[in-house]
């Protein structure tokens, strides 16, 4: 075994070595006396002259795969050639050297193969085997990572997720759908400005998804009040996002109201030309409105469209007249649009309206009006906005009740409606209905729902908007939710 173990290393070193010196052999001129293989005392003749390269091989004919010209004759191994005509053999030497380093090769990536199908890698044979298909093992350990993050998050691991996601949006940059659920669990961790950063990168590198994009961060930045960022991101979408352009305009009108900001509604005006004409028309009275020109506001507020390019545009309206105080303005407005107010928009803000002259009595089949209707998630949220403005105890329970046998069921979509239901139930005190959808949020999410009782503590406080833009960011809502959180009147201070 140990000759075997010497030949075999011999045999690795001759083929560099002796087909090296046989090179400059030739090279030089071939002549006896220079003979690098042969003994040098001996003739030099053709099977007369012993081999030099073999004396220290166990078996001299081992060496024959190196140089074949190794003759064996009665007197023993010689040189089958002349001296003058000894050459080297580089294609038994590439041969060899190739077959090696493919055996040893296809060892390796076999031994890589196993180690990552152990390692639960989503791969095959000829993609580790195969360098054009080496790409691909990057795919695959982005698809591991993946499928780590999601069953961290099914066990409410967020820290796992994080840390997996992570590592996939480094491994594949442009991996929409991780970046955004990375971007999320940021939020939820107490992490904003790390979420910021991802939809900011996300809105330039990719920019086909920027609409989704937008719809997603808006709702981050309005949970935080972050209102700076908020105007222009949705100035900018206004024109990019036509799909959803009551949306974003509504958005915009919204934090120049908050902030009083005059600025955000002119540079719309006169740089945004060429948005509709609803568009511009509701920027104008908005801007009169915070310049204190209420009665130059009221002729375009109260003007009944036959076509209204939106149907926002009656609802705002509407609205604005009932936040002026001009409620009887407000109910002929209603009545004149008719049918060209969503059913559901003009219901609400009727309740609104007999809310403020004190119309109980009509409150009630208008409930049920809406409580026929089918139990939309839009509809959900607009109740749960309904009841945090406006509390009403008996009213919130048919609705509850209805939600809860006929609403969408509790999934990772459906959770903000979940707990926007909860914050209605603490708001119309209803202690017992507010524990049970608790309960039920804990046992969906594996999580105590502490964040979301933080909230609804504060709402019973009626905390400021800087208390409550600590928190909002964790617990997800509907937009229409979190609009009215922001917009409550905030508790008189305590005096000392």
């Amino acid at each position: 075994m140990t000759g075997w173990i010497a030949d075999f290393i011999m045999f690795w070193w001759a083929l560099l070595y002796w087909n090296a010196r046989k090179t400059w052999f030739r090279l030089k001129g071939p002549t006896r006396d220079s003979c690098p293989c042969q003994v040098f005392s001996d003739s030099g003749h053709a099977l007369d002259s012993r081999c030099n390269a073999v004396t220290h091989w166990r078996q001299p004919a081992r060496f024959r795969r190196v140089c074949p010209l190794l003759t064996e004759t009665k007197e023993g191994w010689r040189c089958g050639v002349d001296a003058e005509r000894v050459r080297p053999f580089w294609g038994r030497a590439a041969l060899y050297g190739g077959a090696a380093f493919l055996s040893l090769y296809l060892a390796a990536t076999l031994a890589v193969f196993a180690f990552l199908r152990t390692a639960s890698y989503d791969t095959s044979y000829l993609t580790v085997v195969w360098p054009p298909l080496w790409s691909e093992l990057r795919g695959s350990q982005e698809k591991l990572y993946a499928t780590r993050a999601q069953q961290a998050l099914a066990k409410g691991d967020y820290a796992e997720a994080i840390l997996a996601l992570q590592l996939v949006c480094e491994i594949n940059p442009q991996n929409y759908p991780a970046a955004l659920t990375l971007a999320t669990l940021s939020q939820i961790a107490g992490q904003p400005y790390v979420a910021e950063h991802i939809y900011a990168r996300l809105m330039h590198e990719v920019p086909e998804q920027r609409p989704a994009t937008a719809q997603i961060w808006i709702r981050a930045l309005l949970a935080r009040g972050d209102y700076p960022q908020i105007k222009p991101l949705a100035t900018a979408m206004l024109s990019e996002d036509s799909g959803r352009r009551e949306a974003w305009l509504h958005t915009l009108l919204f934090s120049a109201r908050q902030t009083r900001d005059q600025s955000a509604l002119e540079t719309l005006l006169n740089h945004h030309t060429d948005l509709p004409e609803w568009c511009l028309e509701l920027a104008r009275i908005e801007l009169l409105l915070l310049q204190r020109h209420p009665d130059q506001a009221l002729p375009l507020l109260t003007r009944v469209h036959g076509r209204p390019g939106s149907p926002y545009l009656p609802y705002y309206q509407a609205e604005t007249l009932m936040d002026l105080g001009r409620f009887e303005a407000a109910s002929d407005l209603i009545n004149a649009y008719g049918s060209r107010l969503p059913l559901e928009e003009a219901a609400f803000l009727r309740l609104r309206l007999f809310e403020a002259q004190k119309w109980t009595s009509l409150m009630g089949p208008e409930y049920d009006n809406l409580l026929s209707y089918p139990m939309t998630p839009r509809l959900a949220a607009q109740f749960c906005a309904w009841f945090i403005r406006s509390p009403d105890a008996a009213a919130f329970t048919r609705y509850a009740e209805r939600f809860q046998r006929h609403g969408p069921p509790l999934s990772s979509d459906t959770l903000p409606l979940y707990h926007a239901t909860y914050l209605a139930a603490i708001a119309c005190k209803d202690t017992a209905r507010a524990e049970e959808l608790a309960g039920t949020i804990t046992r969906f999410t594996a999580a105590n729902a502490k964040a979301v009782r933080a909230v609804g503590d504060l709402l019973l406080q009626g905390a400021g908007q800087q208390q409550l833009s600590q928190l909002l960011p964790l617990v997800p809502l509907p937009v229409e939710v979190i609009y009215v959180v922001l917009d409550r009147p905030t508790a008189p201070a305590r005096k000392p």
